[in-house]
């Protein structure tokens, strides 16, 4: 099951439900059968399964059909008879209400007036044309009329926009797919700030925890290889950045130093002194290498960080100019402070060891490397090695909390939230609200920066992606609402797994308590999962007086047998949070995936905006 085709059934309403509440506005267009007839030109007219007592502008006669078009006015329902359609077939009602709204007679046009009557939905003469745009704009009528169902149900606003946006959750791709695409987009050209703010945003959301870890570990091992005072962990660190493949397999390190002189950004001014200074070590005059040890060590002086570099380089400058150190430089002379030189670049957002294809491929082998991996063709790790490789795998992760420590998800889970922007308008709201200012940063989200991207029209391609991008989150934002005394949200959410990235959707539902929160007591979460060995899999967790009961939904026959350790862990930890666990159960997904559950259609979870005053708790 697609994750677009779990959202279809988490919103999906019965057609038993569509019609309970019969709700009539100036301007709607219905059809009507005149059943009785009463005096002063009033009469019981039944439409669809309601029937009503409404006042007619006209007389006409019982047992006939009718377009009616409702009218303001008090009291009684006012109704405007339009056309008789009584004996006409469907084709033939659709047709007639089509030409009087004076819209095309097309084979679309009448499959939408005949789901309008089909669905009971209200009609006018304004929406019915939007929605005959809509579908001549698109490839799918079917995905087209869904959508269109949900706007009015929801009463949501009927524009363009909305449509898209919620069009883009119930047959869209997935949010990690879109993030993607955007990302691709945007690789390697020419970007504004709001650009690269989007770009960087997206880098992070799309890479794996181990490719996460791993870029960490090969920038620690720089460090360490460049700095550390200890001769033998700066060659172990080398080592292991030539077992991932950032550094030549062969390679002694004023080799690996050179070759990272030479594919750095020769643009930038550190890079191109460098480059001198190798050069003139071969064939240059004492004056010309003095004056670019001190353009270097300047460099260093501008760097808050570089302290200890900045003094052992400005030594070697001093014993340079006082004639202590020979030119040509010795060759472990050179290749210290050189070593120091690239230190400085290990975190610059424009330095080379952050960038390029060679630098993501080490960090993946970085990252199965902390995972307990044998990288192939790789030789045995020595003892020294394996001991770093531990002592990074503890240091590393607070920096990456989801595959480690399950008491970050919660927080892990509000980043993500937080960075798409699914919370933006409120935090506008807030904004507007403070007096003195500040709390923008709350605002710097991929939601307002996608929206401040469009502004500046970019390419095509690039343009496209981002309001696909930007109406995914959109959708899920129209989505979460209210309904009468409950709350409902509902989201995607990239999630980084070990080795993947993939898409988790969750619904919330539950009794709104009165700070607007949903009351833990009495709620219910749905969340769907496409996990690396189990696959698809989802958990329908039900709260009733704070006693939990979980379905486990997954095609894996052994699922029961496999979790079942690990219940009396889940009983007690539960426990400790206030909650008694009921019962653990498992299910395998429906054929054609008809339903979540077997025995079980998922109806309106997430309902429209009607409530019938009965207090129900999820």
């Amino acid at each position: 099951m697609k994750p677009s085709e779990l959202i279809q059934k988490i919103i999906r309403h019965e057609q038993s439900n569509a019609g309970k509440a019969a709700s009539f506005r100036p301007g709607q267009i219905v059809s009507g059968k005149v059943a009785k007839l009463f005096p002063n030109q009033t009469a019981e007219v039944q439409i669809g399964v309601h029937k009503v007592i409404a006042q007619l502008e006209t007389p006409l006669s019982a047992d006939y059909r009718y377009w009616f078009r409702v009218e303001p006015g008090e009291g009684l329902l006012h109704l405007r008879v339009m056309d008789s359609v009584k004996g006409q077939s469907k084709g033939a009602e659709a047709e007639s209400l089509l030409r009087q709204l004076g819209m095309q007679v097309s084979p679309e046009n009448k499959t939408l007036i005949q789901y309008f009557l089909k669905e009971q939905l209200p009609i006018t003469g304004e929406t019915l044309r939007m929605a005959s745009e809509w579908i001549y704009e698109s490839i799918s009528a079917a995905e087209v009329l869904r959508t269109v169902k949900e706007l009015i149900i929801r009463q949501l606003p009927f524009s363009k926009n909305v449509y898209s946006a919620l069009s883009s959750v119930l047959n869209g791709d997935p949010l990690s797919s879109l993030i993607g695409v955007l990302r691709d987009e945007l690789k390697g050209v020419d970007l504004s700030s709001k650009g690269k703010q989007i770009y960087s945003i997206l880098e992070n959301l799309t890479m794996a925890s181990r490719d996460k870890l791993g870029q960490q570990a090969v920038v620690r091992l720089f460090s360490e290889w460049l700095n550390a005072e200890g001769l033998a962990s700066s060659r172990t660190a080398f080592e292991l950045l030539k077992t991932v493949g950032m550094l030549p397999g062969e390679a002694g390190e004023d080799a690996a130093v050179k070759q990272l002189i030479e594919e750095g950004v020769q643009n930038k001014p550190i890079f191109q002194t460098l480059t001198a200074l190798l050069k003139i070590s071969k064939s240059g005059s004492r004056r010309e290498f003095i004056l670019n040890l001190a353009k270097l060590n300047g460099f260093f002086a501008q760097r808050s960080e570089s302290s200890r570099q900045s003094q052992a380089l400005q030594t070697i400058l001093n014993d340079f100019r006082n004639g202590k150190l020979s030119f040509p430089p010795e060759k472990n002379v050179l290749n210290t402070l050189l070593k120091s030189a690239l230190s400085l670049t290990i975190n610059d957002d424009s330095g080379h060891l952050l960038d390029g294809e060679k630098f993501k491929q080490a960090a993946v082998q970085a990252g199965r490397l902390l995972g307990g991996e044998k990288l192939s063709g790789a030789a045995a790790l020595t003892p020294q090695e394996n001991t770093m490789l531990a002592e990074l795998k503890t240091s590393l992760r607070p920096e990456s909390p989801l595959p480690y420590d399950q008491r970050h998800i919660h927080s892990e889970l509000k980043r993500i939230i937080k960075t798409l922007g699914f919370s933006h308008e409120h935090h506008v709201q807030n904004l507007l609200k403070q007096q003195g200012g500040g709390g923008d940063e709350n605002l710097d989200t991929l939601k307002p920066l996608l929206m401040d991207f469009l502004n500046e029209e970019p390419v095509h391609a690039a343009k496209n992606a981002a309001e696909r991008l930007l109406h995914k989150i959109t959708g899920f934002q129209a989505l979460s609402q209210e309904s009468g005394p409950l709350q409902h949200y509902i989201f995607q959410l990239p999630v980084s797994l070990w080795g993947k990235v993939t898409d988790l959707t969750m619904q919330w539902s539950g009794r709104r308590t009165e700070d607007g929160n949903i009351d833990p007591s009495h709620c219910r979460v749905i969340f769907y999962l496409d996990l690396e060995h189990l696959n698809e899999t989802i958990i329908d967790l039900q709260v009733q007086n704070r006693i939990i009961s979980i379905t486990v939904i997954n095609e894996h026959t052994e699922m029961k047998s496999l979790t079942s350790p690990f219940a009396a862990e889940l009983k007690a930890n539960l426990f400790t949070l206030n909650y008694k666990l009921s019962s653990v159960s498992f299910q395998k997904p429906e054929p054609a995936g008809d339903s979540l559950s077997a025995g079980q259609a998922m109806t309106s979870i997430v309902p429209a905006k009607s409530f019938s005053g009965v207090d129900i708790r999820i």
